[in-house]
């Protein structure tokens, strides 16, 4: 018995310890990711690989620290803004714009991980994966994400998906990609068109 529980107790560090590495691996692939702009072609399928919706298309962009936009040019236009502290969903159908914290949000967009370097942020995922491929599964059963996979190649971003516990798996596919390259910072502000209605929600 005790030799059992010393092999067990081997294994699950050997566990620990391959989760912890390939989370570094990811974190310094990120980090080494300063910028990142690609469209996008974007699907979505239910538990029973019957597509729910028409395929999406839009623009990712990404910048260290902590910036990105994501922006669904179709089939409707939504745009998700980050800095690191605030994230603002702008529904251009509705006339509505929402402002969330950003550090409590990165279940709404898991984008928020892509340039986070937030130690605590990163704590409530695991992560696995082998070579290219990194699986980010939360360790908190209230996530409504069940698992986000992100593929890169070489330096970049080339695939995503994200599956969440309804089964509902949405696939992105990066084209003409352009790694670290000058973006403009302005990209990352957003400012209300006039009449839009506001709902600030970071304190709530």
């Amino acid at each position: 018995m005790k030799k059992l529980v010393v092999v067990l107790g081997l294994l699950f560090a050997g566990g620990v310890q391959a989760a912890a590495e390939q989370a570094d691996a990811l974190k310094n692939k990120l980090a080494r990711l300063h910028s990142y702009q690609a469209s996008f072609v974007q699907t979505v399928v239910d538990a029973k690989n019957q597509p729910v919706q028409e395929a999406g298309e839009g623009v990712l962009t990404l910048k260290q620290p902590s910036l990105f936009r994501f922006e669904t040019l179709s089939p409707e236009p939504n745009l998700f803004i980050g800095d690191g502290k605030t994230l603002w969903h702008y529904n251009e159908l509705l006339e509505q714009v929402s402002l969330y914290d950003a550090a409590k949000e990165v279940n709404r967009t898991p984008f928020v991980l892509l340039t986070s370097n937030d130690a605590s942020l990163w704590q409530q995922y695991e992560v696995s994966g082998e070579g290219q491929q990194f699986i980010i599964t939360p360790k908190s059963d209230d996530n409504p994400v069940r698992q986000l996979t992100l593929t890169f190649s070489g330096v970049g971003l080339s695939h995503m998906a994200v599956l969440d516990n309804n089964g509902q798996r949405s696939d992105f596919e990066f084209l003409a990609i352009q790694n670290n390259v000058n973006i403009e910072s302005s990209l990352f502000k957003f400012e209300a068109p006039k009449g839009v209605e506001v709902d600030d929600l970071r304190n709530k």
